[in-house]
């Protein structure tokens, strides 16, 4: 069976057995029966040593993406394959990979796990990401415009993975509903963001050509559709374009892709209760916030947009729980006739070699050929020598499993801690914001109390001899009264910069453990791939050995099948197998 994307040699199954096998001959090694070319060279290939490939599922502009199976730990994964024809550009490539790293470094609940990443030894570059039951939000939203509350919760997820995103410098680029995804099994609807293709890291080296300009023309940002750099509140503007496409079952512009470009440049956006008088002054205010045309006018982060949405839902009486990464698992994906395991392989090779032993004495009860014995004794060594390399396997691939694990456990927890304490930071930051409005307005008091207490006390009669008449005990307390507000203000003035302070001092301490959180989890970043190479290495060579002693027993297992399917008799114990003969 071949189960290796190497060398571009096809994989073919027996018409007879069903067994799979990389191979140019057309004979069956195990029972003579006729090979055929599967439809797709990857199905029935086994990748990195643990994932077998069952089906192709979708196909996107840079790659195409199968159904497989994970062989150590059991359950689906989805394998995505740069297609052959983007593969031969560095850029690429490079483009390709950068989707790995940069969900692996934001590792959140609500964007799509991607566990492992490789190049076959034919050079195939593949992605290897949680397979996801359910539908993309596109297909929600052409059924017909969701719920305001549905469309809140939806967003609000979307928000909160973006928080996370670009609190570690990853910007998306490319949010439009067919990159969020809404999964089965849950009581709402759970969110996950895929796509982070055109992901841009901070600190990253462009990979693109100058100026070029990437993402969706109905949900581009202004800044992006000019070729300007690209900052978080790009994301901001494309998710308000799909809560307003949630919302009212249509796109803020239409028209063509060149018209939408000079759209979302120039032309203001409707509000969107144009289309939905129910949608209500505040909402309209937060889509209609999230599209404006300046990125400094939209809000100030993702953290701020989620909050404010959240307030959106409160208000609305409709909020309730929200998916967490908490929530009991998906409902499990439809069961489907599936490739046997690669363990399966050996032991079909180990119960076919006791087959061919007991075949031995039938076909030559006296003395058989001198070159069978030793051909079927050169047969059993490679079998054992073929149970031993995938145990050597196992091991490795459980190993490398294991470390991928508990980093991906240590970095959702990291990350975890990273959202409470922006989240602290942001009420830190709307109290500051108050506390500014408040100084402002006490320092403009008390400065306008100052000219009226000069003319009042530039206005006071001379001292008298005797005590102060009426006249002049008025003049006395208004001069008083606008002194009394002088203080008040000045120690009003004094109090709130000293309570500002303090919240400095506290925002401070936030980005101090903030940084400390954010350096563990690139350390840890670092230092696991480092291990996670080597494991993959190690891994990929042991799968090489693998595969080259499943072509060494396709090779030793021919003469000997053909030999024993001379022998008419013996042709049906040959084809039945050892569970039918």
């Amino acid at each position: 069976m071949r189960t290796s994307a190497q060398g571009g040699v096809e994989v073919k199954v027996c018409e007879v057995c069903g067994a799979r096998f990389r191979s140019s001959r057309g004979t069956c090694p195990l029972d003579g029966g006729r090979l055929q070319a599967l439809p797709d060279p990857l199905i029935g290939q086994l990748i990195a040593g643990r994932y077998l490939v069952s089906e192709r599922i979708g196909a996107g502009g840079m790659g195409v993406v199968y159904r497989a199976r994970h062989e150590v730990v059991g359950g689906d994964v989805a394998l995505k394959f740069l297609s052959p024809q983007l593969a031969y550009e560095p850029a690429n490539r490079a483009r390709f990979l950068r989707e790995a790293r940069a969900a692996n470094r934001i590792n959140h609940e609500h964007i799509i796990d991607i566990t492992d990443y490789g190049e076959t030894d034919d050079g195939r570059v593949y992605l290897v990401m949680e397979y996801l039951v359910g539908v993309p939000l596109n297909e929600a939203i052409a059924q017909d415009a969701l719920s305001i509350p549905r469309a809140l919760g939806i967003a609000i997820q979307c928000a909160r993975a973006l928080a996370r995103a670009h609190e570690l410098d990853v910007v998306h680029r490319d949010i439009k509903p067919d990159n969020i995804y809404l999964l089965d099994g849950y009581e709402r609807d759970f969110v996950k963001l895929l796509d982070f293709g055109l992901a841009h890291m901070k600190g990253e080296l462009r990979v693109t050509t100058t100026g070029t300009v990437f993402g969706t023309p109905e949900y581009i940002a202004p800044e992006q559709a000019r070729g300007a750099p690209i900052h978080p509140s790009a994301d901001l503007y494309s998710l308000g374009c799909v809560v307003f496409e949630m919302l009212t079952g249509q796109l803020p512009f239409q028209g063509s892709p060149p018209d939408l470009i000079v759209k979302h440049l120039r032309e203001p956006p409707p509000p969107p209760s144009r289309f939905r008088p129910d949608i209500g002054p505040d909402l309209d205010a937060a889509v209609l916030r999230m599209l404006r045309k300046d990125p400094s006018d939209r809000f100030p982060s993702a953290l701020e947009l989620a909050r404010a949405l959240e307030g959106c839902l409160d208000r609305r009486g409709a909020r309730g729980p929200l998916p967490s990464f908490e929530a009991p698992a998906p409902v499990e994906a439809p069961a489907r006739d599936t490739l046997p395991g690669f363990g399966a392989v050996v032991s079909d090779w180990q119960a076919r070699l006791r087959v061919l032993l007991e075949l031995l004495p039938r076909a030559h009860p006296d003395e058989p050929p001198a070159w069978l014995p030793a051909k079927l004794q050169e047969l059993e060594a490679a079998v054992d020598e073929l149970v031993a390399l995938h145990d050597a396997l196992g091991q490795r691939v459980t190993v490398a499993v294991s470390c991928e694990g508990e980093v991906r456990r240590t970095r959702l927890r990291l990350g975890h801690a990273i959202d409470a304490l922006a989240d602290d930071d942001a009420e830190l930051r709307r109290r500051h914001d108050e506390l500014t409005r408040r100084l402002a307005e006490a320092r403009q008091r008390h400065a306008q109390v100052l000219p009226a207490l000069l003319d009042a006390w530039r206005g006071l009669p001379p001292v008298p001899n005797d005590a102060p008449k009426g006249e002049e005990l008025r003049a006395l307390a208004a001069a008083g009264a606008l002194a009394r507000l002088r203080l008040d203000t000045a120690q009003a003035i004094a109090e709130l910069e000293e309570e500002r302070r303090s919240l400095d001092a506290r925002r401070e301490d936030l980005a101090f453990q903030t940084s400390q959180l954010k350096g563990r989890l690139a350390g840890l970043s670092a230092a696991s791939e480092v291990d996670l190479d080597a494991l993959r290495t190690q891994t990929r060579a042991l799968d090489r050995r693998l595969q080259d002693q499943l072509d060494k027993l396709v090779g030793l297992a021919a003469p000997v099948v053909r030999h024993f399917a001379s022998f008419p008799a013996l042709r049906g114990a040959l084809r039945n197998g050892p569970d039918r003969r």
